[in-house]
């Protein structure tokens, strides 16, 4: 039998990191992960895992806010709404139940140099409370999830 996932976490392009239980997440599915050897920022040469789109539905048990900051915990309504109003994922964490962590990276681009959003990304709260994201070069979520 094979290793499971966990959780995820979502690395937001301004910083901010969130975690996400399997129980929370609904429909997945990553699209084309590969490896490459690369090197970011200057840092060291190692391993990339590029993926070519990701769509997600996530459940409402996760609009939790995470923040270790007691002032901008206080001001956040909760993290489907800081998803959908920035639109800056730009990769994530793969936490395995062996412990082992793989870094999976999302289509980034920002839509002016002095923006953190992706041009790549959509993602809207559906009625039925569920977060969809879809990250994709010519896909939108309101494509993969039309009526929600």
């Amino acid at each position: 039998m094979g290793r499971k996932v966990t959780e995820f976490r979502f690395h937001f392009h301004n910083g901010g990191e969130w975690t996400i239980a399997m129980e929370h997440i609904g429909d997945l599915w990553i699209r084309r992960v590969s490896t490459s050897i690369g090197r970011i920022n200057g840092g060291e040469i190692v391993e990339i895992n590029p993926a070519q789109g990701l769509k997600i539905e996530i459940y409402p048990d996760a609009d939790t806010f995470q923040s270790t900051s007691i002032n901008q915990g206080g001001l956040e309504a909760g993290m489907f709404e800081t998803v959908v109003k920035n639109d800056d994922i730009e990769w994530m964490t793969l936490v395995w139940d062996d412990g082992a962590k793989e870094e999976i990276y999302f289509p980034f681009e920002p839509s002016t140099p002095d923006k953190t959003d992706n041009v790549y990304m959509t993602a809207k709260v559906g009625q039925n409370g569920h977060l969809y994201i879809v990250i994709h070069p010519t896909d939108s979520v309101d494509e993969v999830y039309p009526v929600k």
